[in-house]
């Protein structure tokens, strides 16, 4: 049996045309605003006939046993407006996942280096808070499922929820 991967998929929300074109999203955590998948940028690491990277049609192959972390930031990574993936569910098609839901995984306090000046570059040890939302694959076919995320002002005030439907493929 092949050795499964940790398949990390990076999700970048461009919040700023969000708060543009959304002047009143939800504010219902449970009935979130649908966007179009022009919204955000998905980028995938180790999935195997990938199409659609750095866009919101993004398609990968994972195979049974592999795990797959889902990660959300603004475009600012986070420092404006923030993102916060608050759910994964599945909505359609074969069940692929462990689980029809994802779970959260929260690391607090990590070590990172950070930098603390450029030319020559010098850095220095710091802490973050680092989570995503993970789930196995467990079975064969395609699943379509729905993702929420909850995004805040500058003042870090809930914006509004909203949510898109990717989809995997499981080989």
């Amino acid at each position: 049996m092949p050795k499964s991967k940790i398949i990390n998929v990076n999700i970048i929300i461009d919040s700023s045309r969000l708060i543009n074109d959304f002047k009143s999203p939800s504010k219902d955590q449970n009935n979130p605003t649908g966007i179009g998948h022009n919204y955000q940028f998905m980028v995938v690491s180790d999935g195997a006939s990938i199409t659609g990277q750095g866009t919101g049609d993004l398609s990968f192959v994972a195979k049974q046993g592999d795990i797959v972390r889902f990660y959300a930031t603004s475009e600012y990574n986070n420092f404006d407006n923030p993102v916060i993936l608050y759910n994964l569910f599945k909505f359609g098609g074969d069940d692929v996942f462990q689980n029809p839901n994802f779970t959260l995984e929260n690391f607090p306090g990590a070590d990172i280096v950070v930098p603390t000046k450029f030319n020559p570059l010098d850095t220095k040890k710091a802490t973050q808070n680092f989570w995503f939302a993970q789930n196995t694959v467990n079975a064969k076919g395609v699943e379509n499922y729905g993702l929420r995320f909850a995004l805040y002002d500058s003042d870090l005030n809930i914006y509004g929820y909203f949510s898109w439907d990717p989809q995997i493929t499981a080989k």
